[in-house]
């Protein structure tokens, strides 16, 4: 992993057309402004880990413990076949 420090107003470019620029910070957050063309995603890391979980349903409960406690259907009971009369 690449560590930078930046200080407000100061930017890092991610190749030719990405641009992250330190708007401010509070405390422990930091504002952060990013540039990029419209066909590049930009999401945070919870919500990548959600559109992920949503897309293969299997890693839900895996990805992300919240997902776990979502209504989950009861799975299909096979009943025994009763011994006919003959």
């Amino acid at each position: 992993m690449l560590i930078l420090s930046r200080r407000p107003n100061e930017s890092l470019r991610i190749g030719p057309n990405v641009v992250i620029t330190v708007v401010g910070f509070s405390g422990n957050q930091i504002r952060l402004g990013v540039s990029a063309p419209p066909n590049v995603v930009i999401d945070r890391e919870e919500v990548h880990l959600r559109k992920i979980a949503e897309s293969i349903p299997t890693l839900s409960a895996a990805v992300l413990p919240a997902a776990s406690t979502a209504k989950r259907q009861r799975p299909a009971v096979r009943r025994r076949a009763r011994a006919r009369a003959e």
